[in-house]
């Protein structure tokens, strides 16, 4: 039946969906990498990387850390996924501390339903419930990142990025090799690591054969530096190429000392030459010996670190340290 201005009658609005946690062997992992997809697809054709890198492995891959399984906050209605942000566990180490950290990455929201709040719904239900003492933690792009204010996320840091052609002729040390195996000397280096530095994931052999050798599509490249009294140095490399450009991206250069970090950026220079690499890239807390700074304005996006206590938005975090490889893009 028509009304007096000959419209039909609106239909009565739906309430909003409500958020839910749950754990990651719960989730429909196939409907969380399609609606990832039709979201992110189109960057991802715009670069030339396949709609693999969003594939339903990479997700099952990075819902299943050594900490233990990711959370997620999802959106649904009639059974259809419509928002969803995921939060995998991480053990965070400072000295003597070790505590778990959450880091919350993919978000994301059907063109559909946009506009009802769906974003800081799932945010607020994944900092529900957790221990005081966990950390929350995100790099989120410029518009996401306004919402992570609004909930007493503080900006840390404005994560560097570093660059370095690697042009002149560079030689790799001979030092410097393929780690044959993980194991419980890496994880003493990364226990030394972890007395020396800000906050960060430790990188034990667990962390490091799932965030390496464990990823179902990069193919990285995993080095040592060894001394004569031991492990010096690890070195953690990934060549990409995008829109005709190839870059060696420096996930990892974590070393004992200055030397250590110059005899492996140097290697890593020398690879790259070797591999057709235009130029050297790291976005990390620490300088990449022999590199420069890229300026905030020639940045298409600035990456950085957002961080808010579980329990006490209020506490204070001290300082952190990132590396490439804690930015799960690459």
């Amino acid at each position: 039946m028509s009304t007096a201005t000959g419209a039909e009658p609106a239909a009565p609005e739906q309430p909003a969906p409500e958020a839910r946690v749950i754990d990651a062997t719960e989730l429909d992992v196939e409907a969380h990498a399609a609606l990832q997809q039709r979201v992110f697809g189109g960057i991802l054709e715009e670069n030339g990387i396949p709609l693999e890198r969003l594939g339903p492995a990479v997700f099952a891959w990075k819902l299943a850390p050594p900490a233990g399984p990711a959370r997620l906050a999802i959106v649904e209605r009639g059974g259809e996924l419509l928002s969803s942000c995921t939060a995998f566990p991480v053990e965070l180490g400072r000295g003597e501390e070790r505590v778990r950290g959450w880091h919350l990455c993919d978000a994301v929201t059907a063109p559909e339903a946009r506009g009802q709040g769906l974003f800081g719904a799932v945010l607020d239900a994944l900092g529900d419930g957790l221990p005081a003492e966990d950390w929350l933690f995100a790099f989120p792009n410029g518009q996401s990142r306004r919402a992570f204010e609004k909930r007493a996320y503080r900006t840390l840091q404005k994560v560097p990025l570093w660059f370095r052609p690697v042009g002149g002729r560079p030689r790799a040390s001979e030092r410097v090799r393929p780690i044959a195996e993980l194991g419980a000397e890496h994880d003493a280096f990364a226990e030394r690591l972890a007395a020396e530095r800000g906050l960060a994931a430790v990188r034990s052999a667990a962390y490091l054969r799932w965030r390496y050798l464990a990823h179902p599509y990069f193919d990285y490249q995993l080095l040592e530096l060894r001394r004569d009294e031991g492990l010096a140095g690890l070195l953690v490399l990934n060549r990409m190429e995008a829109r005709g450009r190839v870059s060696l991206w420096v996930m990892e250069l974590l070393a004992l000392d200055g030397a250590a970090r110059k005899e492996l950026a140097l290697t890593a220079r020398a690879l790259g030459k070797a591999q057709g690499c235009d130029v050297l890239l790291a976005a990390s807390s620490g300088k990449l010996p022999g590199a420069l700074r890229v300026p905030p304005c020639f940045l298409p996006k600035q990456h950085v670190l957002m961080v808010r206590g579980a329990g006490d938005a209020e506490r204070e975090p001290g300082a952190w340290d990132v590396e490439t490889g804690d930015w799960d893009t690459f």
